[in-house]
């Protein structure tokens, strides 16, 4: 997955393209490659086959388990009792949003975190993207990550930065639409109202036409490397044009 000669040559499935693109498992696929990644700086290997090797990987882990504890009150790779780790999303986006203090803990390079935080945030803003700008600037990410890392191979989550953003995030409105956009009589009908609220609430193609990015209480402001990789808006072109309907109206 290091050949990124190969990798550029490959043809893409456009069928593919229809599913969309979510993020949260994307930040945690990326926390977990970059944790991997320092957990083995030592010896700089991608298997970890010696028993020396080992032990100092180990070491190593623990270290940096407790120091992100303590520097950033973060709780990684500790498992769940019955599924899963702490590696959460919540977890993910303030390990790269602090890139300089993560950097500091885990060794790896600064810009390599800041590089990664800029695609995932702008990934997960919701504003259209500037797809050439966004693709040179994934380039030369890939490229500085084969350059610094040659010898850990890169997971195949950093090249598609897929995953189930949607679905993880309707956990917290299930209840709710349960409640409220049911009907109780049966429980099939139930489920039925309920899977039909979940996908018109996530259809790809009904977010897309809507222009509001979402009703949260606490907006992280994108930063100039972000803005950099968006789409200009043409919020002034759209004003302007009603603007002058406006305008014949009131002539006639």
């Amino acid at each position: 997955m290091n050949r990124l000669d190969i990798i550029r040559n490959l043809q893409p499935n456009s069928e593919l393209y229809s599913y969309g693109i979510s993020n949260l498992h994307a930040w945690i696929r990326c926390l977990e490659c970059c944790l991997h990644i320092s957990y083995r700086l030592d010896i700089k290997k991608w298997q970890i086959r010696d028993v020396e090797d080992k032990k100092l990987v180990k070491e190593r882990k623990q270290l940096i388990i407790k120091n992100l504890k303590s520097e950033m009150s973060l709780l990684v790779d500790i498992p769940k009792q019955g599924y899963g780790t702490t590696n959460d999303g919540n977890t993910a986006r303030k390990f790269f949003r602090e890139y300089a203090l993560s950097s500091s803990i885990t060794g790896l390079n600064e810009e390599f975190l800041k590089h990664l935080h800029t695609i995932l945030t702008t990934l997960s803003c919701g504003y259209a993207i500037n797809t050439e700008a966004f693709a040179e600037y994934s380039k030369a990410t890939a490229e500085q990550y084969v350059e610094l890392y040659p010898w850990y191979n890169m997971p195949s989550s950093l090249h598609r930065l897929f995953s189930e953003d949607a679905l993880e995030s309707r956990n917290k409105e299930f209840r709710k639409y349960r409640e409220c956009n049911t009907r109780k009589f049966s429980r099939e009908e139930t489920m039925q109202d309920l899977f039909n609220a979940l996908l018109v609430t996530s259809d790809p193609v009904i977010s897309s036409l809507s222009q509001c990015i979402g009703n949260r209480s606490y907006k992280q402001a994108l930063n100039k490397e972000v803005l950099e990789l968006l789409q200009e808006p043409e919020l002034q072109k759209d004003l302007w044009i009603s603007c002058e309907n406006e305008n014949n109206m009131f002539d006639e």
